[in-house]
């Protein structure tokens, strides 16, 4: 299992191989941005959709720089484009970074902040009978990726309520990685009997399906903002510029609500290509804590869980994972 959790970053780290043949331009006034489809990702949809407007945020601190928008469906392929030198800076979840940071020696990623705590849940179906952990034996629960956040978060939950799961099913239960936007589908027609996703997608699952939540952890670290070390060796200035920005926007956020779901809307209907119901995001507002903090002992208490349940091993000290400009190599 170890090995299969792993296999995802063997795919980034030969694209950190392949990506030393694309040299580091120092003078690159372009920096290439991604963020996730979802309400979890607030300030990264907030900024893309200002920019999308020709109200950009990050640019007024960054004047004369242009951004590139990426999209990414979870954390590992977000990972892996940071490895191949095809992003700089994304917002992630704290797993996918921790396996990228672990398996890269302590190298080649850095947090430059805290974005988002809570807003994920596990959910079972409407005629679900599951009530407890016990419950869950011989059945199919849906995270989004293998080895994302909420996909270590649930096998951690299951290992220490004492179930097995294994991807061919030979365990008590079977983890099914599944995109977000098929979740809905797969509940309905009944091919899963659980889901642990982020919002939109649990407000999404409730309002539609009739999903029931069993279990929600409000203060665990779901958002963070990543960046690639070499990229940052180059660009110190413009990632305390970036970062600056970033905790500013947090607080605009925060202070002006009702503008900040518009735009998130708006860029969610652009970026699912489907209208995204703005009650949606009103009740899944009502699950998230913003934040800039970067959470070190919820970042460790991540790695304990994934230890304890066989998903990670040796991690390098995370205080490492900090940026610090003046101890970066």
């Amino acid at each position: 299992m170890m090995k299969r959790m792993v296999s995802y970053l063997a795919v980034g780290l030969l694209a950190l191989g392949l990506g030393g043949c694309n040299r580091e331009n120092p003078d690159s006034r372009e920096i290439r941005i991604g963020c996730f489809p979802n309400v979890t990702h607030v300030q990264g949809l907030v900024a893309r959709n200002m920019s999308r407007h020709g109200q950009g945020w990050f640019e007024r601190y960054l004047p004369g720089y242009t951004f590139q928008w990426h999209t990414f469906n979870a954390g590992p392929t977000a990972m892996e484009a940071l490895f191949g030198k095809t992003a700089d800076v994304t917002y992630v979840g704290p797993s996918p970074a921790l396996n990228a940071y672990a398996v890269a020696g302590g190298r080649e990623i850095r947090l430059l902040a805290g974005a988002v705590n809570g807003g994920a849940a596990l959910l079972t179906a409407p005629d679900s009978d599951i009530q407890k952990p016990a419950d869950f034996k011989g059945r199919s629960i849906a995270t989004p990726q293998l080895g994302n956040t909420q996909d270590v978060s649930c096998r951690a939950w299951l290992q220490k309520n004492g179930l097995t799961c294994t991807l061919e099913g030979a365990g008590d239960c079977r983890v099914a990685p599944t995109p977000n936007a098929m979740q809905l589908q797969l509940m309905k027609q009944g091919d899963i009997d659980a889901c642990w996703t982020v919002e939109p997608w649990v407000t999404r699952l409730e309002l539609m399906a009739g999903a029931r939540v069993l279990v929600q952890e409000p203060q665990v670290v779901t958002t963070v903002l990543a960046a690639r070390t070499g990229w940052l060796k180059h660009h110190s200035r413009e990632a305390a510029l970036l970062t600056r920005a970033h905790r500013e926007l947090t607080q605009w956020i925060k202070e002006h609500p009702a503008e900040a779901k518009k735009h998130i809307t708006d860029e969610l209907t652009e970026l699912t290509q489907a209208p995204m119901d703005p009650e949606i995001v009103e009740r899944a507002w009502e699950r998230l804590t913003l934040t800039t903090e970067i959470d070190l002992p919820g970042l460790e208490q991540f790695v304990k869980d994934a230890q304890a349940a066989g998903l990670l091993d040796r991690v390098p000290p995370l205080q490492g994972l900090i940026y610090t400009p003046d101890t970066q190599e």
